[in-house]
């Protein structure tokens, strides 16, 4: 018998595909994906409530697993790992990232379905934070639950052919935001992975030069992650580095010309740098950013107001 094919669409990734009359299900040439022909026909069939259901409870388990699987994403993002970690994230939650597009595309009401998704995960974090005894420790929680949502799940969903990734992704930023006072915003893979800056930390740098550590120590490359990792993903944050950089170079200099400065060097490690790096390992980000804006102001008023003035 002759097998007779249709024009459709994928309703995945929305390239034109031939369907064949016989099959209920057929997968994708170009994407890959199974999907069901009369979908990709155009053809409304009425949509089993028992499977919307099914993937209903697909999202909101694999949501939930993202909020308690997560740890210290942070501490896992390197320029030269996140391709790859951005990769294997996509992979892993593919059943998810798919099933939440089946939902958007047979929901009648789409808008309140972003808003019970958006709900939910951050109600479930929620939860996870209310597990943590003291104020530090849910601090970093969030921090982390912050990375997870910016850094992983919004570029991986932001990379899926579909339509609802883009409007779950400004849904989700504005729940989270409203819920927890943050202003995390939305960006795709490529402005993340472009956006690693290796700028000379040069108050840093020349403190551990001056302490015979090197350009390559530890500490340097440390707070050098912290700049670009944890720093320059926040509004604030973003805004002291800038005007560190405004700065910095001025203070070296003028530090440079003081008799006393090996003094000057030791105590910028010790009163600063140091206990910055046991915050970055101990997870204590906000520490660590409060310990940086009171050294960037402390070493502003010593030799840039002051010496401006004179």
């Amino acid at each position: 018998m002759l097998k007779i094919f249709k024009e459709g669409v994928c309703p995945k990734c929305h390239e034109k595909i031939q369907v064949p009359d016989d099959r209920e299900q057929i997968i994708c040439m170009y994407c890959g994906q199974k999907i069901r022909t009369d979908l990709a026909l155009g053809v409304e069939r009425e949509t089993d409530a028992a499977v919307l259901e099914e993937k209903k409870e697909q999202v909101q388990k694999g949501l939930s697993l993202l909020i308690r699987e997560c740890d210290k994403p942070f501490q896992d993002f390197k320029k030269d790992k996140y391709p790859g970690m951005i990769e294997n994230f996509s992979k892993k939650h593919q059943e998810m990232f798919q099933a939440m597009e089946y939902l958007y595309q047979h929901s009648q009401e789409s808008d309140v379905l972003l808003q019970q998704m958006a709900e939910h995960f951050v109600e479930t974090a929620r939860e996870d934070m209310g597990s943590y005894k003291t104020k530090g420790q849910k601090n970093r929680r969030q921090l982390d639950l912050n990375f997870l949502i910016s850094i992983y799940l919004i570029p991986a969903m932001l990379e899926q052919k579909g339509e609802v990734y883009e409007a779950f992704s400004d849904r989700l930023i504005a729940v989270w935001n409203k819920a927890y006072g943050t202003t995390l915003g939305k960006a795709h893979y490529e402005e993340i992975a472009g956006g690693f800056r290796r700028k000379l930390c040069y108050i840093t740098t020349a403190v551990c030069e001056n302490l015979g550590k090197g350009m390559d120590c530890y500490e340097l490359k440390l707070l050098k992650e912290y700049r670009d990792q944890y720093l320059e993903r926040t509004e604030e944050g973003h805004a002291l580095v800038e005007e560190y950089y405004n700065i910095a170079p001025t203070i070296v200099k003028r530090m440079e010309r003081a008799a006393d400065r090996e003094e000057i060097y030791r105590e910028l490690y010790e009163i600063y740098l140091k206990p910055c790096i046991e915050d970055i390992e101990a997870g204590d980000y906000t520490r660590c950013g409060v310990r940086y804006e009171k050294m960037v102001v402390t070493l502003k008023e010593r030799f840039v107001i002051v010496n401006d003035i004179k």
